[in-house]
């Protein structure tokens, strides 16, 4: 570890989705991301590393009902949970994913030990369904096969109010749009964090799109989430590098299409140009032709290890609302914000200095 990525300081950033927040929820959701920022800040104060600390923040974005992963998350078809999840970081140097399941952080630490050195047998980096949860019991992760306790009076709600309009109409499209359907679009929850060594994680969790297919997985455990902490930034002194990670939200299936996390997280420049290029292009793209709207929504954490103070988080979506708290250990108290997008407007970019 070079003197420069000593003691960088730690920034925490969070996000509750992207999708239509109704206002009368606004301070389940800003209360669910401070306290999502605080419980990262405390790992991180601690000297906890990034992905512990990310791990921390969405449990307790998991356990708000207000959100759309873990409890309260839209049910399938089927009228069942099955949560989405996935982990990257830069130390350890891994990713873990998990589809309908849970323990993608174990997953991760698993993958991370390599090949079994007396068998050769290659660690698993992406489970799904009864194979995760198998896997985990195995591993001894707590796990919980029966979902009951995750399905709110509200989801039920939906979930029969959705499936009244697909009966009557034939048309799963129907069951979006409307003003009656506040949270309806609302997927992944996320964060991204830095540690004191500049080293970053990022992760994402999700109930998935309401009335999705039974088995289907998501961005959250496919391509929603993007770190990097080691790309040299100055000709002058290669020890300084750059610390980025940025976790996604929207529809996966337009997101995982177009790497969208990977194009940001990978872009230099300044960080407005940077969301506001990525997003026009993925507004732009043929690839989505088939999609009459764009849904998906993203928060880029960047920390320069040179030895200066401060970092910089972006946060961009085209949906109509997403919102996003963060934390630095400057501040002493986190902030929290629901972003709203003009009518008028592709994209909404947003530029904070931490």
């Amino acid at each position: 570890m070079s003197d420069l990525k000593a003691n960088v300081g730690y920034y925490v950033a969070v996000h509750v989705g992207a999708g239509y927040h109704g206002k009368n929820k606004e301070r389940e959701y800003k209360a669910a991301m401070k306290n999502a920022c605080r419980a990262a800040a405390e790992q991180l104060r601690s000297g906890g590393s990034a992905s512990n600390a990310v791990e921390s923040a969405i449990r307790v974005l998991e356990d708000s009902p207000a959100t759309n992963a873990g409890i309260g998350s839209n049910l399938n078809r089927l009228g069942l949970v099955e949560c989405d999840a996935s982990i990257m970081s830069s130390q350890p140097d891994g990713f873990g994913a998990i589809g309908a399941s849970t323990a993608a952080h174990a997953v991760l630490r698993n993958y991370c030990k390599g090949p079994d050195p007396s068998t050769g047998l290659v660690p698993p980096m992406f489970l799904v369904g009864e194979g995760a949860d198998s896997w985990a019991t195995g591993n001894g992760v707590a796990t919980d096969r029966c979902s009951r306790h995750k399905i709110t009076e509200e989801a039920l709600s939906k979930y029969s109010r959705y499936m009244d309009r697909i009966s009557t109409s034939g048309e799963s499209s129907k069951v979006a749009g409307s003003s009656e359907d506040v949270d309806l679009q609302m997927d992944t929850v996320g964060a991204v964090c830095i540690d004191r060594w500049g080293e970053v994680s990022a992760g994402v969790s999700s109930g998935g799109i309401a009335l999705k297919l039974p088995g289907r997985v998501g961005e959250a455990a496919m391509f929603g989430c993007g770190c990097w902490a080691e790309k040299t930034v100055s000709k002058v002194d290669p020890r300084e590098t750059l610390s980025t990670g940025c976790s996604v939200t929207g529809t996966g299936e337009q997101i995982m299409r177009t790497l969208l996390a990977r194009d940001c997280a990978q872009r230099d420049g300044d960080i407005f140009s940077v969301l506001s290029e990525c997003f026009e292009n993925f507004n732009s793209t043929r690839s989505l032709a088939v999609f009459k709207q764009r849904s998906a929504g993203l928060i880029l954490l960047r920390k320069v290890c040179d030895g200066s103070d401060g970092a910089e988080l972006g946060v961009a979506h085209t949906t109509h609302s997403m919102g996003y708290g963060y934390m630095s250990e400057a501040m002493s108290q986190p902030v929290a914000k629901i972003s709203r997008k003009s009518e008028a407007s592709d994209t909404t970019v947003s530029a904070i200095r931490l």
